[in-house]
């Protein structure tokens, strides 16, 4: 709602936000996601080496399949350099492409994150699956936060209504109970899918933060202010990770 409230947000408070969002994610990738993949997969397999062997195919997997999907979609911190703009410079205004790609690379990253939600949420039955699933959602939620109001401002710049900025906000986070609904789907019949889901979503997690956050953040001289509102935001997950246990 703060877009109804404020019609600009600076560089400072986008990188603090998406840092302090960053570090959210990635607690939430080790806590709720690999740590439970690593526990799944020694009960099922009765070591600690099967289990790890299938948790890091799952990173490999998950980190494979952002590659695929930013191969063929803009990075969240993309912007359009004037070779890349060529001849349609001449009837797109720059910044409104801009924030078209914004919006659009946002939507199809949701995805993953909510079958993030949907892998955590696919072992209910399982010690600590609930809880698991609850600490993703949460923190996906939370990251979703600075995400949704940074695309808001953005087309409020642009001249777009409030009403206008958040209905594409909003729209934005469809994608995730999609998500959700595949990772569901996909993971809770199988047995071995269950770990292997857990760790291929805490994958996907980490490849956002390191490709496209952290890289969004360190752009205009903020590198120290981001790592620690970042550090800051992985001890509030932590703490919140611990309360919900």
């Amino acid at each position: 709602m703060p877009v109804f409230l404020v019609q600009r947000v600076s560089k400072l408070q986008e990188a603090a936000l998406l840092s302090f969002s960053a570090g959210i994610m990635l607690a939430a990738a080790i806590f709720a996601l690999l740590l439970p993949s690593l526990d799944a997969g020694q009960a099922l397999f009765g070591g600690r080496v099967g289990a790890a062997a299938l948790s890091g195919l799952g990173l490999a997997l998950g980190m494979g399949l952002m590659l695929a999907v930013d191969r063929f979609t803009p990075h969240e911190h993309a912007v359009l350099p004037p070779a890349a703009q060529g001849h349609a410079a001449a009837h797109t205004d720059p910044a409104v492409q801009g924030a078209k790609l914004m919006v659009l690379a946002i939507l199809i990253h949701n995805v993953p994150e909510g079958l993030a939600v949907g892998a955590a949420y696919a072992g209910v039955g399982n010690a600590g699956a609930t809880q698991a699933g609850a600490s993703v959602a949460l923190a996906i939620g939370l990251q979703n936060m600075p995400e949704g109001l940074i695309v808001a401002m953005a087309l409020r710049t642009l001249g777009r209504s409030a009403a206008q900025a958040w209905g594409v906000a909003a729209l934005t986070g469809l994608a995730e109970p999609l998500g959700a609904i595949l990772g569901l789907w996909l993971l809770g019949s199988v047995p071995v899918f269950y770990p292997l889901g857990l760790a291929l979503a805490a994958g996907a997690m980490l490849f956002v933060v390191s490709h496209e956050i952290i890289p969004e953040t360190h752009r205009n001289g903020f590198e120290t202010m981001a790592t620690a509102t970042l550090l800051a935001g992985f001890v509030f997950m932590l703490l919140l990770d611990a309360a919900l246990n």
